[in-house]
Protein backbone atom coordinates (compact mmCIF):
# COMPACT_ATOMS: atom_id res chain seq x y z
CA UNK A 1 0.00 0.00 0.00
CA UNK A 2 1.64 3.23 -1.14
CA UNK A 3 0.30 6.58 1.15
CA UNK A 4 0.94 9.90 0.42
CA UNK A 5 0.98 12.17 3.34
CA UNK A 6 0.37 15.53 3.04
CA UNK A 7 1.17 18.59 5.38
CA UNK A 8 3.23 21.55 5.59
CA UNK A 9 4.93 21.16 8.84
CA UNK A 10 8.11 19.20 8.80
CA UNK A 11 7.35 17.98 12.39
CA UNK A 12 4.03 16.34 11.42
CA UNK A 13 5.12 15.04 8.03
CA UNK A 14 7.48 13.05 9.89
CA UNK A 15 5.56 12.05 12.75
CA UNK A 16 2.98 10.59 9.59
CA UNK A 17 5.72 9.62 7.74
CA UNK A 18 7.20 7.28 10.40
CA UNK A 19 3.10 5.92 11.80
CA UNK A 20 2.04 5.47 8.35
CA UNK A 21 5.40 3.13 7.28
CA UNK A 22 5.34 1.03 10.36
CA UNK A 23 2.03 -0.75 8.98
CA UNK A 24 3.30 -4.16 7.38
CA UNK A 25 3.57 -3.63 3.56
CA UNK A 26 3.00 0.21 3.51
CA UNK A 27 5.34 3.30 1.77
CA UNK A 28 4.33 6.53 2.88
CA UNK A 29 5.74 9.09 1.04
CA UNK A 30 5.52 13.09 2.28
CA UNK A 31 4.88 16.49 0.60
CA UNK A 32 4.91 19.70 2.19
CA UNK A 33 1.99 21.03 -0.05
CA UNK A 34 -1.43 20.71 -1.79
CA UNK A 35 0.17 21.62 -5.02
CA UNK A 36 2.88 19.03 -4.23
CA UNK A 37 0.80 16.56 -4.00
CA UNK A 38 -1.45 16.81 -6.78
CA UNK A 39 1.45 16.93 -9.16
CA UNK A 40 2.55 13.54 -7.61
CA UNK A 41 -0.95 12.16 -8.36
CA UNK A 42 -0.62 12.91 -12.24
CA UNK A 43 2.32 10.79 -12.27
CA UNK A 44 1.93 7.64 -9.40
CA UNK A 45 -0.60 5.60 -8.02
CA UNK A 46 -1.08 6.14 -4.35
CA UNK A 47 -3.55 3.80 -2.29
CA UNK A 48 -4.36 6.04 0.66
CA UNK A 49 -3.90 9.82 0.78
CA UNK A 50 -3.49 11.19 4.51
CA UNK A 51 -4.27 15.30 4.06
CA UNK A 52 -3.41 17.94 6.45
CA UNK A 53 -6.75 20.16 6.89
CA UNK A 54 -5.29 23.54 7.04
CA UNK A 55 -1.64 24.46 5.07
CA UNK A 56 -0.54 27.37 3.59
CA UNK A 57 -1.16 28.00 -0.20
CA UNK A 58 -3.89 25.79 -0.62
CA UNK A 59 -5.83 24.48 1.80
CA UNK A 60 -6.73 20.98 2.60
CA UNK A 61 -10.35 21.22 1.46
CA UNK A 62 -8.86 22.76 -1.69
CA UNK A 63 -6.60 19.87 -2.43
CA UNK A 64 -9.53 17.27 -0.72
CA UNK A 65 -12.00 19.30 -3.75
CA UNK A 66 -9.09 18.60 -6.53
CA UNK A 67 -8.16 15.25 -5.91
CA UNK A 68 -12.07 14.33 -6.02
CA UNK A 69 -12.51 15.74 -9.35
CA UNK A 70 -9.56 13.71 -10.71
CA UNK A 71 -8.88 10.71 -8.45
CA UNK A 72 -12.49 10.59 -7.77
CA UNK A 73 -12.01 6.67 -6.09
CA UNK A 74 -8.95 7.73 -4.33
CA UNK A 75 -9.39 7.52 -0.77
CA UNK A 76 -8.31 10.39 1.34
CA UNK A 77 -8.31 10.69 5.30
CA UNK A 78 -7.98 14.26 6.93
CA UNK A 79 -5.60 14.90 9.37
CA UNK A 80 -6.92 17.93 11.64
CA UNK A 81 -6.94 18.94 15.31
CA UNK A 82 -10.36 18.77 17.78
CA UNK A 83 -10.77 22.53 18.46
CA UNK A 84 -14.50 23.47 17.13
CA UNK A 85 -12.75 25.44 13.76
CA UNK A 86 -10.94 22.24 12.74
CA UNK A 87 -13.89 19.91 13.68
CA UNK A 88 -16.51 22.49 11.46
CA UNK A 89 -13.97 22.15 8.55
CA UNK A 90 -13.27 18.34 9.07
CA UNK A 91 -17.16 17.70 8.54
CA UNK A 92 -17.12 19.58 5.73
CA UNK A 93 -14.91 17.58 4.27
CA UNK A 94 -16.80 14.71 5.01
CA UNK A 95 -19.63 15.68 3.13
CA UNK A 96 -17.43 16.30 0.26
CA UNK A 97 -15.68 12.88 -0.03
CA UNK A 98 -13.49 12.23 2.13
CA UNK A 99 -13.69 8.85 3.74
CA UNK A 100 -12.31 9.54 7.82
CA UNK A 101 -10.48 11.86 9.63
CA UNK A 102 -7.80 11.16 12.18
CA UNK A 103 -6.52 13.65 14.74
CA UNK A 104 -2.90 14.75 15.29
CA UNK A 105 -1.63 13.86 18.18
CA UNK A 106 -1.62 15.63 21.29
CA UNK A 107 -0.54 15.09 25.28
CA UNK A 108 2.14 15.12 27.41
CA UNK A 109 3.09 11.24 26.29
CA UNK A 110 4.84 11.61 22.67
CA UNK A 111 5.18 7.03 22.58
CA UNK A 112 0.88 7.36 23.69
CA UNK A 113 0.18 9.62 20.94
CA UNK A 114 2.20 7.78 18.45
CA UNK A 115 0.56 4.84 18.82
CA UNK A 116 -2.89 6.14 19.06
CA UNK A 117 -2.08 8.00 15.52
CA UNK A 118 -0.54 4.52 14.26
CA UNK A 119 -3.49 2.69 15.12
CA UNK A 120 -5.50 5.36 13.56
CA UNK A 121 -3.73 5.12 10.72
CA UNK A 122 -3.92 1.13 10.13
CA UNK A 123 -7.64 1.69 10.70
CA UNK A 124 -7.80 4.16 7.97
CA UNK A 125 -5.43 2.02 5.78
CA UNK A 126 -8.02 -1.23 6.22
CA UNK A 127 -10.98 1.30 4.97
CA UNK A 128 -8.85 2.30 1.82
CA UNK A 129 -7.62 -1.55 1.51
CA UNK A 130 -11.66 -2.62 1.77
CA UNK A 131 -12.56 0.25 -0.86
CA UNK A 132 -9.86 -0.92 -3.28
CA UNK A 133 -10.25 -5.04 -3.45
CA UNK A 134 -14.13 -4.60 -3.92
CA UNK A 135 -16.71 -1.74 -5.50
CA UNK A 136 -19.07 -2.89 -2.63
CA UNK A 137 -17.00 -3.54 0.31
CA UNK A 138 -18.57 -6.56 2.48
CA UNK A 139 -18.68 -7.61 5.85
CA UNK A 140 -19.19 -10.92 7.74
CA UNK A 141 -22.30 -12.35 8.02
CA UNK A 142 -23.62 -11.69 11.18
CA UNK A 143 -24.92 -14.46 14.07
CA UNK A 144 -28.53 -15.11 13.79
CA UNK A 145 -30.38 -13.25 15.87
CA UNK A 146 -30.84 -13.60 19.81
CA UNK A 147 -34.45 -13.68 19.69
CA UNK A 148 -37.60 -13.90 17.52
CA UNK A 149 -38.12 -11.46 14.83
CA UNK A 150 -41.61 -10.14 14.19
CA UNK A 151 -43.16 -10.99 10.69
CA UNK A 152 -41.93 -8.85 7.96
CA UNK A 153 -44.52 -6.41 6.93
CA UNK A 154 -45.93 -5.72 4.11
CA UNK A 155 -47.11 -2.08 4.55
CA UNK A 156 -45.56 0.53 6.71
CA UNK A 157 -47.10 1.21 10.38
CA UNK A 158 -50.67 3.18 10.09
CA UNK A 159 -48.96 5.05 13.44
CA UNK A 160 -45.51 6.21 14.03
CA UNK A 161 -44.02 7.58 16.76
CA UNK A 162 -40.02 7.86 15.73
CA UNK A 163 -37.91 8.27 13.03
CA UNK A 164 -34.29 6.66 14.10
CA UNK A 165 -31.14 6.89 11.76
CA UNK A 166 -28.05 4.92 12.63
CA UNK A 167 -25.18 5.55 10.37
CA UNK A 168 -21.15 5.04 10.36
CA UNK A 169 -18.40 5.73 7.10
CA UNK A 170 -19.48 8.02 4.82
CA UNK A 171 -21.91 9.80 6.96
CA UNK A 172 -21.45 13.23 6.97
CA UNK A 173 -21.88 12.76 3.03
CA UNK A 174 -24.85 10.74 3.00
CA UNK A 175 -26.43 12.43 5.61
CA UNK A 176 -25.59 15.50 3.55
CA UNK A 177 -27.90 14.51 0.96
CA UNK A 178 -31.16 13.25 2.90
CA UNK A 179 -31.37 15.62 6.01
CA UNK A 180 -31.58 18.52 3.64
CA UNK A 181 -34.94 16.70 1.94
CA UNK A 182 -36.61 16.15 5.10
CA UNK A 183 -39.51 17.99 5.55
CA UNK A 184 -39.68 19.93 8.86
CA UNK A 185 -43.66 19.03 9.04
CA UNK A 186 -42.69 15.23 9.87
CA UNK A 187 -44.71 14.78 13.00
CA UNK A 188 -42.35 12.77 14.79
CA UNK A 189 -38.75 13.39 16.65
CA UNK A 190 -36.12 12.55 15.26
CA UNK A 191 -32.92 10.68 16.54
CA UNK A 192 -29.60 9.89 15.12
CA UNK A 193 -26.28 7.83 15.65
CA UNK A 194 -22.93 8.77 13.45
CA UNK A 195 -20.08 6.69 14.92
CA UNK A 196 -17.89 9.71 15.58
CA UNK A 197 -15.29 10.62 18.59
CA UNK A 198 -16.05 13.40 21.08
CA UNK A 199 -16.13 17.26 19.69
CA UNK A 200 -17.10 16.41 16.28
CA UNK A 201 -21.04 15.29 16.75
CA UNK A 202 -21.58 19.26 17.33
CA UNK A 203 -20.12 20.58 14.13
CA UNK A 204 -21.79 17.80 12.39
CA UNK A 205 -25.23 19.44 13.94
CA UNK A 206 -24.40 22.34 13.41
CA UNK A 207 -23.42 22.00 9.81
CA UNK A 208 -26.97 19.96 8.88
CA UNK A 209 -28.87 22.43 10.61
CA UNK A 210 -27.56 25.07 8.13
CA UNK A 211 -29.04 22.92 5.40
CA UNK A 212 -32.24 21.78 6.87
CA UNK A 213 -35.87 22.69 7.78
CA UNK A 214 -35.56 20.79 10.73
CA UNK A 215 -33.79 21.84 14.09
CA UNK A 216 -31.03 19.63 13.86
CA UNK A 217 -28.56 19.82 17.68
CA UNK A 218 -26.22 17.74 19.60
CA UNK A 219 -28.26 15.83 22.00
CA UNK A 220 -27.90 16.60 25.96
CA UNK A 221 -28.78 14.73 28.84
CA UNK A 222 -32.37 15.10 29.68
CA UNK A 223 -33.37 16.63 26.36
CA UNK A 224 -36.74 16.16 25.25
CA UNK A 225 -37.21 14.46 21.95
CA UNK A 226 -39.85 16.72 19.69
CA UNK A 227 -41.46 16.54 16.40
CA UNK A 228 -39.68 18.86 14.00
CA UNK A 229 -36.34 18.60 15.76
CA UNK A 230 -33.28 15.48 15.17
CA UNK A 231 -31.00 14.99 18.01
CA UNK A 232 -27.79 13.41 16.85
CA UNK A 233 -25.78 11.16 19.77
CA UNK A 234 -22.68 13.40 21.30
CA UNK A 235 -19.42 11.26 20.65
CA UNK A 236 -18.22 9.56 22.98
CA UNK A 237 -21.78 8.50 25.10
CA UNK A 238 -24.47 6.00 23.93
CA UNK A 239 -28.16 7.95 23.58
CA UNK A 240 -30.70 5.96 24.95
CA UNK A 241 -34.77 7.38 23.96
CA UNK A 242 -36.65 7.05 26.99
CA UNK A 243 -40.41 7.97 28.02
CA UNK A 244 -41.40 10.28 31.10
CA UNK A 245 -44.23 10.23 33.64
CA UNK A 246 -45.96 12.57 31.18
CA UNK A 247 -45.60 9.81 28.34
CA UNK A 248 -42.87 12.49 26.26
CA UNK A 249 -39.68 11.03 25.02
CA UNK A 250 -36.19 12.11 26.68
CA UNK A 251 -32.88 11.38 25.72
CA UNK A 252 -30.97 9.52 28.39
CA UNK A 253 -26.87 9.76 27.86
CA UNK A 254 -24.49 7.15 29.04
CA UNK A 255 -20.97 6.19 29.48
CA UNK A 256 -21.42 2.03 29.55
CA UNK A 257 -18.76 0.39 27.35
CA UNK A 258 -18.90 0.34 23.38
CA UNK A 259 -21.08 -2.54 21.70
CA UNK A 260 -19.43 -3.42 18.19
CA UNK A 261 -16.47 -1.13 19.50
CA UNK A 262 -18.65 2.07 18.79
CA UNK A 263 -19.76 4.41 21.72
CA UNK A 264 -22.26 5.99 20.54
CA UNK A 265 -24.03 2.57 19.39
CA UNK A 266 -26.64 2.50 16.91
CA UNK A 267 -27.55 -0.78 18.44
CA UNK A 268 -28.12 1.01 21.76
CA UNK A 269 -30.56 3.37 20.60
CA UNK A 270 -32.71 1.00 18.72
CA UNK A 271 -32.59 -1.01 21.44
CA UNK A 272 -33.62 1.19 24.11
CA UNK A 273 -36.76 2.63 21.75
CA UNK A 274 -37.67 -0.96 21.32
CA UNK A 275 -38.74 -0.36 25.32
CA UNK A 276 -40.97 2.78 24.77
CA UNK A 277 -44.26 1.33 24.22
CA UNK A 278 -44.68 2.41 20.81
CA UNK A 279 -47.22 2.57 18.08
CA UNK A 280 -44.55 2.55 15.55
CA UNK A 281 -41.39 3.62 14.18
CA UNK A 282 -39.35 3.88 11.15
CA UNK A 283 -35.76 2.70 11.44
CA UNK A 284 -33.22 3.57 8.68
CA UNK A 285 -29.42 1.97 8.68
CA UNK A 286 -27.51 4.05 6.10
CA UNK A 287 -23.55 3.14 5.14
CA UNK A 288 -20.83 1.88 7.50
CA UNK A 289 -18.56 -0.60 8.73
CA UNK A 290 -19.33 -3.86 10.62
CA UNK A 291 -22.88 -4.59 11.96
CA UNK A 292 -24.02 -1.98 14.43
CA UNK A 293 -27.59 -1.29 13.87
CA UNK A 294 -28.63 -4.75 12.86
CA UNK A 295 -29.74 -6.30 16.03
CA UNK A 296 -31.06 -3.41 17.23
CA UNK A 297 -33.47 -3.38 14.41
CA UNK A 298 -34.05 -7.07 15.14
CA UNK A 299 -35.48 -6.18 18.58
CA UNK A 300 -37.26 -3.00 17.40
CA UNK A 301 -39.61 -5.04 15.19
CA UNK A 302 -39.74 -7.64 17.87
CA UNK A 303 -40.88 -5.24 20.06
CA UNK A 304 -43.28 -3.03 18.07
CA UNK A 305 -44.55 -2.33 14.00
CA UNK A 306 -40.99 -1.22 12.86
CA UNK A 307 -40.51 -0.46 8.70
CA UNK A 308 -36.85 -0.58 8.14
CA UNK A 309 -34.92 1.19 5.04
CA UNK A 310 -31.45 0.60 4.35
CA UNK A 311 -29.16 2.21 1.70
CA UNK A 312 -28.28 0.22 -1.49
CA UNK A 313 -24.95 -1.26 -1.96
CA UNK A 314 -23.90 1.14 -4.95
CA UNK A 315 -24.70 4.41 -2.93
CA UNK A 316 -22.88 3.46 0.38
CA UNK A 317 -19.21 4.23 0.99
CA UNK A 318 -18.90 1.19 2.72
CA UNK A 319 -21.69 -1.62 2.74
CA UNK A 320 -21.23 -3.19 6.07
CA UNK A 321 -24.13 -1.85 8.38
CA UNK A 322 -26.91 -1.82 5.62
CA UNK A 323 -25.54 -5.57 4.41
CA UNK A 324 -25.86 -6.87 8.32
CA UNK A 325 -29.43 -5.66 8.14
CA UNK A 326 -30.51 -6.79 4.78
CA UNK A 327 -28.34 -10.32 5.45
CA UNK A 328 -30.71 -11.19 8.36
CA UNK A 329 -33.66 -10.15 6.28
CA UNK A 330 -34.65 -7.20 8.66
CA UNK A 331 -35.14 -4.73 6.09
CA UNK A 332 -38.62 -3.41 4.38
CA UNK A 333 -37.05 -1.68 1.88
CA UNK A 334 -33.32 -1.17 0.15
CA UNK A 335 -33.23 2.23 -1.53
CA UNK A 336 -30.47 4.21 -3.15
CA UNK A 337 -28.72 7.47 -1.30
CA UNK A 338 -30.85 10.21 -3.24
CA UNK A 339 -34.59 8.33 -2.95
CA UNK A 340 -34.28 7.80 1.24
CA UNK A 341 -35.19 11.56 2.42
CA UNK A 342 -38.28 11.76 -0.49
CA UNK A 343 -39.35 8.17 0.91
CA UNK A 344 -39.35 9.47 4.29
CA UNK A 345 -41.35 12.28 3.77
CA UNK A 346 -43.62 9.93 1.62
CA UNK A 347 -44.35 7.58 4.73
CA UNK A 348 -45.28 10.26 6.92
CA UNK A 349 -47.51 11.54 3.95
CA UNK A 350 -45.73 14.29 3.39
Amino acid sequence: MRILVVDDSALYRKLLTEAASSLPEAEAVAVSSGEFALRRLETEKFDLVLLDLFMEGMSGAEVLEKIKASHPKLPVVMVSGATGRDAEITMGCLAKGAIEFIAKPIGASFEAGMEILKADIRKAASLARLLRTTAAPTSPAPAAPAQPVAFKRLQPPPFLDLLLVGVSTGGPLALSKIIPLLSAKIPVPILLVQHMPAGFTKSLAEQLDKSSELTIKEAAEGDLAVPGQLLIAPGGFHMEVQRNEAGKFRVHLTSAPPVHSCRPSVDVLFDSAGKCDLRGAIAVVLTGMGSDGADGVASLKAACPTWCIAQDAATCTVYGMPQAVAQRDLHDEILPLQEIGPRLNKLFRL
